[in-house]
């Protein structure tokens, strides 16, 4: 028994002085400075989404610094930095990426500042990259195509900067605000032209809920251009795809036309934000109405479309840069 208390005794003891023991992590000897990420993949992303993007609708985003080695700055970290386009030469897109790496025209954009400072209490900082027309004007722009490569080139108040993370390849593309995965329901018209009165009919597009209507994926074709693919049945159940282009005004109505050969298409419709009263999820959701006629060769199809916005479809996206 008095083995017992002394054991116990002795755990009351290590526990408390595990209590009231200050943990002291030292830093380390050096404290650097460095890109946490050589080739990442920033979609500007207009309209609203999930995350804050203020920035994105001025046009705008940040290349950014980290610093480590410490588990705190003391100082305002500055470092140099440079535009330097030379470091695209001869690179190319790994899949599912395609095309040469190619240093984005300057002028594109423009950078706040030719330093990037870290401030005091803060591990990271960042240099502001202000995109203009000319940008948002290239139908490139639009997918993985141009980079701002950006080498740092001097540091004050840290020791070092990390080699072969001194330089970023940034990567810009955009999505205008109209881009997302949508939740489908609505109405075919469908008539058979030149004696194919066999595709005659009536097609619903309605689920008892609506996050179980088909899923649809509206793209960017330019600035105020919003691409949206529909596939018809044809003869013998062969599928028919087209491409409606759907072009938006200041005020969220568009006119629909045809984005191929083959067919033609007029229409009309409107963006509404929070549209969708007590949707999916029981919240308002920003809603696509589209009302339109595909002319094909064999038959006519009459649509009535209401697509529910589920998501943007913006993730975190690197890339791999090949020689």
């Amino acid at each position: 028994m008095k083995k017992t208390f002394n054991i116990l005794l002795l755990a009351i003891f290590f526990l408390s002085s595990c209590k009231n023991g200050e943990w002291d992590f030292p830093d380390y000897e050096v404290k650097s400075v460095y890109f946490a990420y050589q080739s990442p993949i920033r979609t500007i992303t207009l309209g609203e989404d999930i995350f804050d993007t203020t920035l994105d609708n001025q046009f705008k985003c940040q290349i950014v610094a980290t610093t480590g080695g410490v588990y705190s700055n003391d100082d305002d970290v500055t470092i140099g930095i440079a535009v330097k386009n030379s470091l695209t030469t001869g690179l190319r897109y790994a899949a599912p990426y395609s095309g040469n790496v190619i240093a984005m025209p300057s002028n594109y954009y423009t950078l706040s500042s030719d330093k990037i400072v870290i401030p005091k209490g803060k591990i990271t900082g960042g240099v502001t990259v202000q995109l203009t027309d000319a940008f948002f004007a290239d139908p490139n722009a639009t997918k993985t195509t141009y980079v701002i490569p950006v080498e740092m080139t001097n540091v004050q108040k840290a020791d070092s900067i990390l080699k072969n993370k001194n330089y970023t390849l940034y990567a810009i593309k955009y999505i205008n605000q109209w881009t997302g995965f949508y939740l489908r329901r609505g109405k075919d018209v469908v008539v058979g032209k030149n004696g194919n009165t066999a595709l005659n009919g009536t097609i619903t597009r309605r689920q008892q809920y609506v996050e179980k209507d088909e899923i649809n994926k509206v793209n960017t074709k330019a600035l105020k251009i919003a691409d949206f693919p529909v596939t018809f049945k044809g003869n013998g159940g062969t599928n028919i795809n087209c491409n409606l282009l759907l072009n938006f005004d200041d005020n969220g109505n568009c006119t629909i036309t045809a984005g191929g050969a083959g067919y033609t298409a007029t229409g009309s419709g409107k963006f509404v934000k929070r549209g969708e009263k007590q949707s999916w999820g029981n919240k308002d959701r920003d809603a696509l109405y589209l009302n339109y006629v595909v002319e094909l060769n064999d038959m006519q199809v009459s649509s009535k479309d209401t697509l529910v916005l589920r998501d943007r479809g913006v993730a975190i996206e690197t890339f791999n840069p090949v020689q």
